[in-house]
């Protein structure tokens, strides 16, 4: 079922899917490089540190990186990607529903241990002792998050048939109103924008 017109995504929700986009690719990276370095290790190329001690870092950075993503006062991807996806609303909420849980632990991780740091140690290193104990589950919640943003990605273009050329007249009015040049290069390698949309 295509979208109707009460569908249509707003400016800021175009921004907001732009700025999602943007994050995304950034938490695939992590993704790749987290699991490229579990399974290989990281060899001799840190002298003197455990590979799985790089491997966690990598990891704190990664869950951080998913967790902001979801947040109800920041992209709140889930509610986006309602409005965008209407046809897939029960799909959404029970995914969300199933992983309600890890990301409360989560999202403590990121605001007491990853991306913020409590000053009192103990508060500071519960989270990641939490995380340590739910480590392989919170990794499978990450990829079935990937998963379940790769099958949307592929699907984006019923969201708004406009929607790329919409993404475009953010990044210009972006350039305009802070008067700089974002490269749209960097945005057709990233698999941002569509290469029709730009020539």
């Amino acid at each position: 079922m295509p979208p109707t017109h009460s569908h249509k995504l707003t400016d800021k929700q175009v921004g907001t899917y732009l700025v999602y986009r943007m994050k995304l690719n950034e938490l695939i990276h992590l993704h790749f490089l987290f699991c490229h370095l579990n399974r290989a290790g990281c060899g001799d190329t840190i002298e003197g540190i455990a590979p799985e001690i790089v491997v966690n870092t990598v990891r704190t950075c990664a869950m951080a990186w998913f967790i902001t993503m979801l947040d109800r006062n920041g992209i709140n991807i889930f509610d986006l990607w309602k409005k965008m996806f209407p046809q897939y609303t029960n799909r959404l909420n029970v995914y969300r529903s199933a992983i309600e849980n890890d990301l409360v632990r989560i999202r403590a991780f990121r605001n007491r241990s990853a991306f913020h740091a409590e000053p009192v140690f103990r508060d500071f290193i519960k989270p990641r002792v939490d995380m340590q104990e739910h480590a392989e589950e919170d990794v499978k919640t990450l990829q079935r998050f990937l998963k379940l943003a790769t099958f949307l990605l592929k699907r984006e273009h019923t969201a708004d048939p406009n929607l790329q050329s919409r993404i475009l007249g953010v990044v210009l009015d972006t350039e305009l109103e802070l008067d700089c040049h974002i490269r749209r290069r960097w945005l057709m390698d990233t698999n941002i924008l569509d290469r029709s949309s730009v020539f």
